[in-house]
């Protein structure tokens, strides 16, 4: 049982590198339901410690440090976009005040 779901966890991985990595925005309904999806396998795990593969477990937890971490990243590079189109159209209004 515990096999099956931690191949389940690493799919779901999968589908989460790949949406992160796909380069335009990323689809937030996907996002939460692939999340979701992750949390509820890792709960499922928990609830029975014993069955858990210790090398498995840990390379779950390691990408979960990786997700984390590219998500974070990827949220900055938004951020950073945002702040260059609203300085952008600020720049443009006060252009736009003295034509």
């Amino acid at each position: 049982m515990s096999t099956k779901m931690m191949q389940t966890l690493a799919d779901i991985d999968q589908q989460l590198n790949q949406l992160i990595d796909d380069g335009t925005d990323i689809d937030v309904e996907t996002l939460y339901r692939l999340l979701a999806d992750r949390q509820t396998v890792l709960n499922d795990l928990k609830a029975v410690p014993e069955m858990l593969d210790q090398v498995s477990w840990q390379e779950a937890i390691n990408r979960t440090s990786d997700l984390l971490a590219r998500l974070r990243e990827r949220r900055e590079k938004s951020a950073n976009q945002l702040k260059r189109l609203q300085h952008g159209q600020r720049s443009l209004q006060a252009y736009n005040q003295f034509r």
